[in-house]
């Protein structure tokens, strides 16, 4: 019988290497059962640990959500489809939800984006009061090479793990975060079945 795994695997505690903020404790379970060809039993167990380069807050609202969605055995593998966060645009075509979702709220925070430092104080001009997190929102639509560069419309219950790709499943988080942790729960997930409820740890 394959022992689950309590620990993160091997490469990723040598020194100077990646630490993963998401990894299957039972791993070796499904990784046989797809050499195999057989079935694997019972649920896949997502561990998830925050890392010194990400934005602490934003982890742990996202890490507890998805342990919470687990409880509520509401988390599975989604199949893959690279085409499910699209909706259609009349003006700019094809885009992504998460896009539009930016694009609304940087109009809604820079109303009178149109007035400069001359023109109003931060008290009377929206686009002044809220520069910071604009830029940050701005930041998002490029790559991301560390905490606080930008922020991203992430996917509360997470597309992957079945989640509906909706306006009220969005909010924002630290890009640089979000992508990591989406990054490191796909390849976690790698040999689960689709299907296959998918449960959630989170350790320190």
């Amino acid at each position: 019988m394959a022992r689950k795994r309590t620990t993160p695997p091997r490469q990723t505690q040598a020194k100077g290497a990646k630490i993963l903020s998401a990894y299957l404790e039972n791993a070796d379970v499904f990784r046989t059962a797809k050499t195999n060809g057989t079935t694997p039993r019972g649920p896949a167990v997502l561990v998830l640990r925050n890392r010194p380069d990400f934005d602490k807050r934003d982890f742990d609202r996202k890490a507890k959500d998805l342990v919470r969605l687990g409880q509520e055995g509401r988390l599975s593998k989604a199949k893959s489809d690279r085409t499910a966060n699209n909706v259609h645009d009349r003006k700019k075509g094809t885009r992504t939800r998460t896009n539009v979702f930016r694009d609304r709220v940087i109009r809604r925070l820079t109303k009178n984006e149109r007035l400069t430092q001359q023109h109003g104080t931060r008290e009377t001009n929206q686009y002044l009061a809220n520069k910071a997190l604009v830029d940050r929102l701005y930041g998002g639509r490029g790559p991301i090479r560390a905490r606080g560069e930008g922020l991203d419309p992430d996917h509360i219950h997470e597309l992957q793990l079945d989640g509906e790709d909706a306006y009220a499943n969005l909010r924002l988080m630290d890009a640089w975060t979000n992508r990591q942790i989406g990054s490191d729960i796909a390849t976690a997930l790698r040999d689960v079945p689709e299907g296959t409820r998918v449960i959630v740890k989170l350790v320190p």
